[in-house]
């Protein structure tokens, strides 16, 4: 009978034992398609420094296939601005998501109009597109060049510079910038940082060694400067409205904050300004640079004279 029993459960415990096998084998991993914006930049060999900071910014959601924008430094602009290769294996991947996340248009950005139009981007900030007369189009002042790219449903523009993603206040730019030590220090004398923060202004700062050019010596020449005077320098540094720099090659005048204007000079390439009581103009050095979403920033060599 002993024999009869284990004869009639032996065929179960086998099948029982097979089910189990057969349940417990590991399914094939499911495989997510290349899209094809990471086709795009896993191919396009004028796009690899930008590729390599995608992979540095570890965000996969820059890769999918939304309808959005994304405008793309060609790597003869990113060896432009500085940017050095061998080293962005240890770029900080802070650094290239906040620049990545900047670049990303959260809707497909096709600026068809002769003064900028706000985007909202992946940063939270907003950057500015148009279309000028010539059908040439701009990125907060940077041209962009070549062939537009569709990518699925991403659009692509390849641009001449790679874009300064904005500084979170004008506070926090100026401080986190040595150059402009002397007019941080005006700022905090005068208090009008929220005043032209809170608006579309442009500034235009001139930098420490032009300061000292007219006359404040040190930081504290600022400090013991007439707080009146003062303020009345900074209005005048302000322009009322947003200038990229694009724009200020086609004015000749631009309104202040103060209440008059500044004159322009955008020949020969290069960008001059200068007031009624300036002995000579002052340049352009660099700018296009946001402060929050609606102050642009541009440093000049000279203190403007109104």
């Amino acid at each position: 009978m002993k024999m009869s029993f284990f004869y009639r459960r032996g065929p179960l415990v086998l099948l029982i034992f097979c089910c189990l096998a057969s349940c417990g084998k590991t399914k094939p991993a499911a495989t997510n398609p290349v899209t094809p914006f990471q086709n795009l930049i896993n191919t396009d060999t004028s796009f690899s420094i930008f590729h390599r900071m995608v992979l540095q910014a570890n965000d996969a959601g820059f890769i999918g296939n939304d309808s959005v924008t994304f405008l793309i430094p060609t790597n003869d602009a990113f060896r432009l601005a500085g940017y050095n290769e061998d080293a962005l294996d240890t770029f900080p991947s802070s650094v290239a998501n906040r620049l990545i996340s900047y670049s990303y248009i959260r809707s497909r950005a096709i600026p068809d109009g002769n003064t900028y139009a706000g985007y909202s981007t992946q940063l939270g900030y907003t950057l500015y597109g148009m279309t000028d007369a010539a059908h040439q189009r701009w990125f907060n002042g940077i041209p962009v060049t070549g062939d537009t790219v569709n990518a699925g449903n991403v659009l692509v523009y390849r641009l001449s510079a790679p874009l300064q993603p904005p500084a979170d206040s004008l506070a926090l730019l100026l401080s986190n910038d040595s150059s402009l030590t002397f007019l941080a220090e005006v700022f905090r004398r005068t208090n009008l940082d929220s005043l032209v923060s809170s608006g579309s202004f442009t500034l235009l700062a001139p930098v420490n060694s032009a300061f000292i050019a007219a006359g404040y010596d040190s930081v504290g020449a600022i400090d013991a400067a007439d707080s009146g005077a003062l303020a009345q320098l900074v209005k005048y540094h302000t322009l009322t409205g947003e200038y990229f720099t694009n724009i200020l090659m086609g004015v000749s005048t631009a309104p202040t904050l103060q209440g008059s204007s500044v004159t322009v000079n955008g020949q020969n390439g290069g960008l001059q300004f200068s007031g009624p009581n300036n002995p000579a103009p002052a340049n352009w050095l660099s700018g296009n640079q946001l402060a929050g979403s609606t102050l642009i920033v541009h440093r000049i060599d000279r203190v403007l004279s109104p």
